[in-house]
């Protein structure tokens, strides 16, 4: 069959985004590093809707498999892997499984048919339904990803075009089983009829790589900020982080008077450890600590590093009582958790400095707080917690060990 020459131009331009998006997401993927999986799913997803597009065009009055059923599974499996790379990049649950039934199903369908022109109202209406299903369940997987992270409005925008393309090809296959008549600018790439179509396949095309390219810098520019914010060692909040959401918590008690309170804790006799047993045996102390005390706390608290032997615990709705027993509980675990290093058993204990939230404190006044009662635990005695003294004539309340 010949092929109307502005239809073959849009052909081509739909090859050579698809080929560009070949390259460029497997650059994404290898050498750069940015979302591997994701970037490679997309790279061959692209690659296959290139090779289905290209044998669509061979199509002609005989009957090939290769030609009609082939190109149209390519294409499928193409848009199947577009949503797999979508989850795999926003980290949702995966539903290649389903995808893949759907496409089994779609494709013995498909084979009922003999491939050729006279049935390829029928096939369209099929592929049409298949991809249609794919895109926007992919455009729910991108609200999804992007509710928590943008305003639902600016999702909205983000994933329209993925939206518009489901919607597409769901009006295609509506018109082909209703509308024989419009076989030829429907169900046909190769007639001027279907130039119209054709210009909002370029489009979309275009659109979705240039959003799932956004998508996955907006994931790599996330990643080097959570990684700005955490501990290089121990994988814990920093002091930047820490700091922001001491001011939240803080905005938040101010608002609505719900109490918190602070765990400041020094390990105690940090440098005898490096100097004994040198600064790799520190770091093990260090990265233990953190695993341990990781273990105790809870979902709603925010642990992090200070510096050094020096660590946070933030403690949200919690009052002076509940914060005394989770630093009993954190005393009880750093003590079971003695690192065997080189046939050198060395003990692990730290000294607790406790403050909770009052009418005129601040954020600074907060840590300045539990600083001073965890160099009270250690000036008696070590391995001890001591709450925050308000008053300079009260008497600290300590409890030993």
């Amino acid at each position: 069959m010949n092929i109307d020459p502005i239809a073959e131009l849009l052909v081509l331009f739909i090859c050579l985004l698809a080929g560009t998006s070949t390259l460029a997401w497997g650059l994404m993927a290898y050498p750069l590093g940015i979302a591997p999986r994701a970037s490679g799913y997309f790279s061959l997803a692209n690659l296959l809707i290139l090779i289905g597009v290209l044998l669509t065009t061979l199509r002609d009055q005989t009957s090939n498999y290769l030609y009609w059923f082939g190109a149209d599974m390519l294409l499928l499996l193409g848009f199947v892997l577009l949503r797999s790379g979508t989850q795999r990049l926003f980290r949702l649950n995966s539903s290649i499984r389903l995808d893949g039934i759907l496409l089994l199903i779609t494709g013995l369908l498909m084979l009922s048919q003999p491939p050729s022109i006279e049935a390829s109202d029928t096939l369209g209406m099929l592929f049409s339904l298949m991809a249609a299903t794919t895109f926007l369940l992919m455009a729910k997987d991108n609200l999804i990803a992007l509710e928590h992270t943008v305003k639902r409005h600016i999702a909205v925008t983000l994933l329209s075009p993925i939206a518009l393309m489901g919607l597409a090809f769901a009006l295609r296959a509506l018109l082909l089983a209703l509308t024989p008549s419009l076989t030829n600018e429907l169900a046909s790439i190769q007639s001027a009829d279907a130039i119209p179509m054709l210009w909002l396949f370029v489009v979309m095309t275009l659109w979705i790589n240039v959003i799932m390219m956004g998508n996955a810098l907006t994931r790599l520019v996330q990643k080097m900020r959570q990684l700005a914010d955490r501990d290089y060692l121990t994988g814990l909040w920093n002091r930047r982080a820490m700091q922001q959401r001491l001011e939240q918590l803080h905005q938040r008690w101010l608002r609505d008077g719900q109490a918190y309170s602070l765990i400041l804790f020094d390990l105690d006799y940090f440098k005898q450890i490096n100097d004994k047993f040198g600064h790799s045996a520190g770091d093990a102390v260090l990265v233990r600590t953190a695993k341990q005390v990781g273990k105790v706390t809870r979902a709603m608290d925010f642990f992090c590093r200070l510096g050094g032997e020096e660590f946070l615990l933030i403690l949200p709705g919690t009052d002076g009582d509940e914060a005394q027993i989770i630093a009993q509980k954190l005393q009880q675990a750093l003590r079971q958790s003695s690192l065997n290093w080189q046939g050198s058993l060395i003990p692990i204990n730290a000294s607790f400095g406790i403050v909770t939230t009052t009418t005129g404190d601040t954020p600074d006044s907060l840590l300045a707080l539990a600083d001073k009662a965890m160099y009270r635990a250690k000036e008696t005695g070590r391995d001890r917690y001591c709450t925050a003294e308000r008053q300079p004539l009260d008497r600290p309340v300590t409890t030993s060990r």
